[in-house]
């Protein structure tokens, strides 16, 4: 999935082919413009739509688990059962959020609420509900961001022929969000990412080390907001690192 290398020998530039792409957000957005082999999900009222589901199974999503499920399901639909990536900075934080105000409070806390808001309930519901057997992995912010994911994609991608990866954030609790910028959404995005080379775009992001601090990302990150735009090429800043990235618009 590389094809560069710096001074160092380290491999930095990754390529994939975008088989297909799925995004919904908590709020309208207009379906203009946008990357192309991909959809913007209907705005359904603010609820991303699962009807796909069992009305039982449905009452259990939390609408951060909606959204990531329903664009999961799209790519599987559209590509097939494959490996999977998930991402989220912060994952579940008004699940969490209550449950510490719970334990300040003296109250007990209640076991299928944390079973529901650990890192990797969101991915494992989506495998359980797409009856997938196969691999996935919850990854939660860090020193690369969201671009963390296509690291561990390019790492999947040597041993099967496509893997999902989704993005999935929603706002944080009012008490965190004078420390920390985030989402003022709830919001998912799900690609379907093949080996370079195949028919399809070619989705190429390139790293480059840096010093000093990130940009802080309000509301949609870049890229996020490059996919439902239609910008095909642009860069992002983090602490340790300037990713940049490129959509060649070829089939």
């Amino acid at each position: 999935m590389t094809d560069s290398m710096d001074a160092t020998g380290l491999e930095r530039s990754l390529v994939f082919t975008l088989k297909h792409w799925c995004f919904w957000q908590s709020a309208p957005y207009p379906n203009l413009n946008n990357w192309p082999d991909g959809e913007i999900l209907p705005y359904n009222q603010g609820n991303a739509d699962v009807g796909f589901l069992p009305a039982m199974q449905r009452r259990r999503l939390s609408p951060l688990a909606r959204a990531a499920c329903a664009v999961a399901w799209r790519c599987r639909n559209e590509n097939g059962d494959m490996p999977s990536v998930f991402f989220s900075n912060h994952g579940e934080s008004q699940y969490y959020f209550e449950m510490l105000e719970d334990l300040a409070a003296g109250e007990h806390v209640s076991p299928s609420r944390f079973s529901q808001c650990v890192h990797n309930a969101i991915a494992g519901l989506s495998s359980f509900h797409s009856s997938s057997y196969l691999p996935y992995v919850a990854l939660a912010g860090g020193s690369e961001g969201p671009y963390s994911v296509f690291l561990e994609a390019g790492g999947m991608l040597l041993d099967v022929p496509q893997v999902l990866v989704v993005w999935y954030e929603q706002p944080l609790p009012e008490v965190y969000r004078s420390y920390l910028p985030g989402s003022q959404t709830t919001w998912a995005l799900a690609m379907t990412l093949a080996r370079p080379g195949g028919a399809g775009r070619q989705l190429r992001l390139t790293r480059e080390p840096a010093n000093g601090p990130g940009l802080p990302e309000n509301g949609l990150p870049n890229l996020v907001q490059a996919v439902v735009t239609g910008q095909q090429s642009g860069s992002c800043r983090l602490d340790r690192a300037i990713w940049y990235w490129r959509l060649d618009n070829v089939s």
